[in-house]
């Protein structure tokens, strides 16, 4: 048994601004350090962001081989492009884990430790995962792209957009929105799950009144 549970440090909260451009964003994805008896970097962002994920880590008296495992909650650029600075670290994209060239293929959830786990979550894409992290807080969900930012329910053609397959997101997200206390979206901070909102029905509601998907096939 360990004895504490895990901490949460979001070494950069990820951002996505439309541009005038049609079907163009300025973009970057959530990176999130966990500490637990396993030290995880949860998605590396884009390559700009090098500093930014060292100096993260220098402020809590790190450095990159002291990261057991990075996570990438899918395998979009702003959420993959760093991860060749942890080369001795375990790498976990869909489910699949990887040991130095020894993959491990995972059907359910892979645990961490008592107070972490990786689950699947499909929707964004088909291998789309969370990290689901007890703290003192209660229980946070790192969630990639299944939720885009804070709020985005409220218009949900905004992810949507984005999204594979809209239906199987929305289960995805209403499993996270049962479990979670907080919510680490892909492209925002942290935020508390308003429990009194179901959020299946309003985006099931919502649904079909969407065009088709323009930026995925």
């Amino acid at each position: 048994m360990t004895s504490q549970l895990a901490t949460i440090h979001i070494i950069q909260p990820g951002y996505a601004i439309w541009q005038d451009k049609q079907n163009a964003q300025k973009a970057d994805g959530t990176i999130t350090l966990v500490l637990s008896t396993k030290n995880l970097i949860v998605d590396t962002g884009l390559p700009k962001d090098k500093p930014v994920i060292l100096k993260g880590l220098e402020n809590q008296n790190l450095s990159t081989e002291n990261i057991d495992f990075v996570v990438c909650t899918h395998g979009d650029a702003d959420h993959v492009s760093n991860n060749n600075l942890f080369p001795n670290a375990k790498l976990i994209v869909g489910l699949d884990v990887f040991d130095g060239d020894i993959a491990t293929f995972v059907d359910n959830d892979y645990i961490i430790d008592e107070n972490v786990k990786i689950i699947s979550t499909p929707g964004h894409d088909y291998h789309s995962i969370s990290v689901v992290v007890k703290t003192n807080n209660g229980t946070v969900v790192i969630a990639g792209d299944v939720f885009e930012y804070q709020d985005d329910w409220k218009s949900p053609e905004n992810w949507i957009a984005f999204s594979h397959n809209p239906k199987e997101q929305i289960n995805s997200r209403a499993m996270i929105w049962n479990i979670a206390d907080y919510i680490i979206p892909g492209h925002g901070d942290m935020f508390k799950v308003d429990k009194s909102v179901d959020i299946k029905a309003v985006e099931l509601k919502a649904l079909g009144t969407f065009k088709p998907n323009v930026y995925h096939s």
